[in-house]
């Protein structure tokens, strides 16, 4: 059977507004919305449980193997247990700024916000420091020592060495184009400024970039979502957007290669990877749905 909606979140167990973030962790998927709620859903995306976790639009989840974070433009990161999705704390506040992205990678969770910081806290809420990147931290990915952030004109590519007190760092690069972020193999990927064009690059191993394929084109609209991922050693690339089409792209021999596309009815905002070939969409108006291969 092709590239296919498989199921779909019940539209009564849906978000009531756009959702923005998806993640999928420990076997459950976690969407986080414009009403401020974080619901867990089943793999089948049968509705688990729910939080009303901000008052006003959560921007951004992610979560380690004790915690989900959640943050907002309310000036907060807070933190919910993974199961009940009962409150932890207040992880932070800071009425100054709009915090924009959570990521949790290899024992770290960054923080980015509205004004270019990105914060970095270890061993589950001790601060270990912050740097600062120029530029508001919409979008976040991390690939062994480089962080790779952006918002809507340039990706901003940052060496880290987290090996002393505090982190140390410096700007390699400042690539034209903007998020969504997609990390796959050794290759960081990203839209034109334009939002269509797909653009590929390959990271070497002294952390410089080369040009890896370019999709011109690629969709007609804006792309919101992207996901990437090896399953059984193939490289797969998933974007969609305002066009309201999931394409499906294989990544192999030096090329970017359309593998497939499914029509949806709504905006895509976010997508994440779950179980083997199976991907999570969701976006405009609450809607979620799970696409099999």
């Amino acid at each position: 059977m092709p590239f296919h909606v498989a199921t779909r979140a019940d539209d009564v167990d849906k978000h009531e507004f756009d959702v923005n973030q998806l993640i999928y962790h420990k076997g459950k998927l976690y969407s986080a919305g414009d009403d401020g709620k974080i619901k867990m859903w089943a793999p089948d995306l049968k509705f688990l449980n729910e939080v009303q976790a901000h008052p006003c639009s959560i921007l951004s989840i992610t979560a380690d193997d004790n915690a989900i974070y959640s943050c907002s433009n309310d000036g907060t990161v807070k933190s919910w247990e993974l199961e009940t999705l009962r409150k932890k704390k207040v992880f932070l506040e800071d009425k100054e700024v709009e915090f924009w992205k959570v990521k949790y990678d290899k024992g770290i969770l960054y923080i980015g916000d509205n004004q270019g910081n990105v914060r970095m806290y270890i061993n589950s809420g001790m601060f270990y420091g912050s740097i600062n990147v120029a530029n508001p931290v919409k979008d976040l990915a991390i690939k062994d020592n480089v962080i790779f952030t952006t918002k809507d004109n340039d990706v901003i590519v940052t060496n880290m060495n987290l090996q002393g007190e505090k982190p140390q760092f410096g700007i390699m690069a400042t690539i034209m184009g903007r998020g969504p972020l997609a990390l796959v193999d050794n290759k960081v990927i990203f839209m034109s400024r334009d939002g269509k064009d797909i653009i590929v690059n390959k990271i070497h191993e002294q952390q410089h970039l080369k040009l890896f394929a370019k999709i011109a084109g690629a969709h007609d609209m804006i792309v919101n979502g992207a996901t990437a991922v090896n399953w059984d050693g193939n490289s797969w690339l998933f974007t969609a957007g305002w066009d309201k089409v999931i394409k499906q792209w294989k990544v192999a021999n030096d090329s970017l290669k359309a593998d497939g596309f499914c029509n949806i009815d709504f905006i895509v905002n976010t997508m994440v990877y779950g179980d083997k070939d199976q991907i999570y969409a969701a976006g405009g108006d609450g809607h979620l749905a799970r696409l099999d291969l």
